[in-house]
């Protein structure tokens, strides 16, 4: 497998690390073994109002798969709030909150929010089985693409694009539709 195998058109930056107490390593492995037993995970970052904005986009382009590109961590520190277990999500596009099967785990750093987002994932690529290539991306920044060198934090929806090359990341995260949802605390 090469990079272009992965058929990337648009999908997200991840700024990944150490979090909820946890090391990247035992997070991929833990996440890996929830999708074994459930088809799919719930993969949790902070808080973003964007993704209706993000889905939307995503929508636009149509692609054959939705990808996330999680960073490298090179520097990353685990957050300092207290991590509590996510009980509910919500599919972006839908109201009502839904139980998180027996089998996902959410624990997230929670802050004065009781929320949080989440990419809906059906497959985890680690390690990855290519060499980083220098891949041009844009990412949306309040509704409009850049060309500037992709920010190391926090999420961005990117596309193939005219700007800077993709920064190095440590493992790639395949999303099932709808890709996006909010988790949190009932």
């Amino acid at each position: 497998m090469n990079f272009q195998d992965l058929k990337f058109k648009i999908g997200f930056w991840h700024p990944f690390g150490p979090h909820a107490g946890e090391d990247a390593e035992d997070i991929i492995k833990r996440k890996q073994n929830e999708i074994k037993k459930n088809g799919w995970t719930l993969w949790s970052f902070q808080f973003r109002k964007s993704l209706e904005l993000w889905s939307k986009e995503v929508k636009k382009v149509n692609p054959s798969n939705v990808l996330v590109f999680c960073s490298k961590g090179d520097g990353t520190k685990d957050p300092k709030s207290e991590p509590r277990r996510c009980n509910y999500y919500i599919p972006v596009g839908e109201f009502k909150p839904r139980e998180i099967p027996s089998g996902v785990e959410v624990p997230h750093p929670m802050g004065k929010k009781m929320e949080g987002s989440a990419f809906i994932v059906k497959k985890i690529i680690y390690p990855v089985p290519f060499d980083y290539e220098v891949t041009p991306v844009e990412w949306l920044k309040d509704g409009k693409w850049q060309t500037a060198t992709l920010p190391t934090r926090p999420e961005y929806l990117i596309k193939i694009g005219q700007g800077h090359p993709m920064r190095k990341f440590r493992a790639v995260l395949e999303l099932q539709a709808p890709y996006l949802a909010e988790v949190g605390i009932q």
